[in-house]
């Protein structure tokens, strides 16, 4: 069975001052809840929203579905569960593709924030409802931050590589 050193692409852990810059815009096939293109004054949020999808596509290839990104909400740590949540604690990105194959993938991508964020400053990576594990730590799904979009993609090919290698090995 191959390691994750043999599927890992070369020079995947270099930034470039792009990666933080770019406009992402969506297809109007798409199924979201963000505006499709950014525009002078749009929340940043969204451009980084619809960067999950645009960038699973640029790293997999195939037909983007869907984008959901949702705001999370906390109570503060002395209200009873009688208040409403209301404290903003992070954001979740749920984007959906189908592979040249005709696999749907499901990425979710959730980032916590402290002080009142459940798990602090956390951020955490589900493909198809399983987190990725890998012998390098720093390819794991798990972090206090999210990755840059670009390495997010790298991310789950390499995740979605690890599991389909067992089977063809077999």
């Amino acid at each position: 069975m191959p390691s994750a050193t043999d599927i890992r692409p070369a020079g995947t852990h270099r930034l470039t001052p792009h990666d933080a810059c770019r406009s992402y815009v969506l297809r109007d096939e798409v199924e979201t809840n963000v505006p499709r293109r950014g525009h002078l004054g749009s929340l940043g949020v969204h451009n980084w929203a619809r960067g999950h999808l645009v960038e699973l596509y640029i790293a997999l290839g195939g037909t983007p579905l869907s984008l959901h990104y949702r705001e999370l909400l906390a109570r503060g740590p002395h209200e009873d569960d009688t208040v409403p949540e209301h404290l903003p604690v992070g954001c979740e990105v749920t984007a959906r593709l189908r592979t040249d194959d005709g696999q749907v993938i499901t990425v979710v991508s959730r980032t916590e924030s402290a002080p009142y964020g459940p798990r602090g400053d956390h951020w955490q990576l589900t493909v198809d409802g399983e987190i990725p594990v890998d012998d390098d730590p720093r390819l794991d799904g798990v972090g206090t931050h999210p990755p840059s979009l670009p390495f997010l993609g790298v991310l789950v090919r390499l995740h979605l590589r690890r599991i389909a290698a067992p089977a063809t090995a077999r």
